[in-house]
């Protein structure tokens, strides 16, 4: 069983307000990206990352990471969408695998059990996301009014990594490549073609920093 992952990481970054892309912010001096890497990197069961990086970035950052993190086989450069990018990075693979995971770059805190958990649960069911369950009650709102109030009970948060059987997960960005669909999620392509996708239980820690406030938590996290 082989699994590569696919880390896009080719955004602008602009709502966290900084001039660079956050992705590249470092926290104690290790950049967001590379903390992500990381994780997959030393990972035992993950056999290649390709890495999605804006075009800009490929000439001056692929060398060094690429010497850097070993199962780094190929950095190419994003599109201007999120399922662009990953496209881009799901035919940059240099080898064929049974499994692949996509990862957001700026979840630095995945933990080894929920990747190594992903990978057993897709086997299984082909297609999958890691979740967690909404806390809070959640509101449909029409501008200010409220129209109603689903179920918290049936109810998820979706974080990353997804995880996909690799015949899946081609069948849905060849279908979004035809029919020009850039959804945010991996995860809406495969249920758009009638297949079934399942929850891996994630943990609230998975942190997805966007906001300047999610940076003040990941600093937090690691301090």
């Amino acid at each position: 069983m082989s699994v590569g992952v696919i880390i896009p990481a080719g955004g602008s970054g602009k709502r966290v307000g900084l001039k660079t892309e956050k992705q590249f912010l470092k926290i104690n001096r290790i950049s967001i990206l590379e903390r992500t890497l990381l994780k997959f990197n030393n990972h035992k069961e993950i056999n290649e990352i390709v890495l999605v990086l804006p075009k800009s970035r490929i000439k001056k950052l692929a060398p060094i990471l690429i010497q850097k993190y070993k199962k780094i086989s190929s950095i190419v450069g994003g599109g201007k969408k999120r399922t662009q990018s990953v496209i881009n990075g799901f035919y940059a693979f240099q080898k064929h695998h049974n499994i692949i995971l996509i990862h957001d770059c700026v979840r630095p805190f995945i933990e080894k059990s929920i990747i190594s958990k992903t990978i057993k649960e897709c086997k299984r069911y082909g297609a999958v996301t890691v979740a967690v369950k909404v806390k809070d009650t959640i509101k449909i709102v029409n501008k200010t009014k409220i129209l109603g109030t689903p179920n918290r009970e049936t109810l998820w948060h979706t974080q990353t990594p997804q995880g996909f059987k690799y015949g899946i997960l081609k069948e849905s960005l060849d279908f979004a490549l035809k029919n020009k669909i850039w959804d945010t999620d991996e995860c809406q392509l495969v249920e758009k073609l009638g297949k079934d996708v399942y929850v891996v239980n994630g943990s609230y820690y998975n942190l997805k920093i966007t906001t300047k406030e999610d940076l003040l938590f990941a600093k937090a996290i690691i301090g």
